[in-house]
């Protein structure tokens, strides 16, 4: 890259959407956290104790995989531009991890699936509590921009 060539100008944030996105992250760790209890205790009433912790088993992974996903993210998109976001941190090993998360949620789905201790159907279900706590922060969002406006 041409040193002498213009960096693009970065649109400044307003302050009221800064500390709305200042909350992002704990407001989706409340909600999943929120969804996994909701969703165990759920499944408790509907099905038992072994679909429960087929449920569970799939919501602390589903909340791994975020966190993970999360700092993966992070490192990459250091890499690409680091200037704006500090020192560089090791890539290599941010793929390798990104790898991992799907295969220890590959190998819980075998050992779920070759025992009947817990419920896959269930398991599967939990995966999805990132999703879900991502799909109400959204519809938060928009609740405060209908509301700000």
């Amino acid at each position: 890259m041409n040193a002498d060539a213009p960096t693009p100008s970065v649109p400044e944030v307003p302050e009221a959407e800064r500390r709305l996105l200042a909350g992002v992250e704990r407001r989706i760790a409340r909600a999943m956290l929120v969804l996994g209890v909701a969703g165990a205790a759920g499944f408790w009433l509907w099905r038992g104790g072994a679909w429960a912790a087929g449920f569970t088993a799939g919501a602390v992974l589903s909340a791994i995989n975020f966190v993970w996903l999360k700092n993966a993210v992070n490192v990459l998109s250091n890499a690409v531009s680091p200037e704006q976001h500090g020192p560089k941190r090791g890539v290599s090993g941010t793929v390798a991890r990104f790898v991992l998360r799907y295969a220890l949620i590959g190998a819980a789905g075998y050992v779920i699936f070759g025992s009947s201790a817990l419920s896959l159907e269930a398991f599967f279900a939990g995966l999805f509590v990132a999703i879900g706590a991502i799909l109400a922060e959204a519809a938060y969002e928009i609740y405060r921009g209908f509301r700000d406006s």
